[in-house]
């Protein structure tokens, strides 16, 4: 996981950095998809990547829900 809540000292860079990992991460399952479809990686191979992306995808998106509530001065 990239960015933390402890490496910025505003909600609103965090917000920004997890957004942008975020559509890294997209673009990283994109591109796995891509490998898989050319031959380039075997079904094992992609399961196991594709769920390491998952996994990172879930933790930024749990994240940005709950830096939006902050910034939404949702408390």
């Amino acid at each position: 996981m990239d960015p933390s809540f402890r490496d910025f000292k505003d909600p609103r860079e965090a917000l920004k950095a997890l957004e942008k990992r975020k559509k890294e991460l997209e673009e990283e399952l994109e591109r796995l998809v891509k490998r898989k479809d050319r031959g380039e990686i075997s079904e094992e191979e992609f399961h196991e990547y594709k769920g390491k992306i998952e996994r990172e995808y879930i933790e930024v998106m749990d994240r940005l829900a709950q830096l939006r509530f902050i910034v939404s001065g949702g408390f």
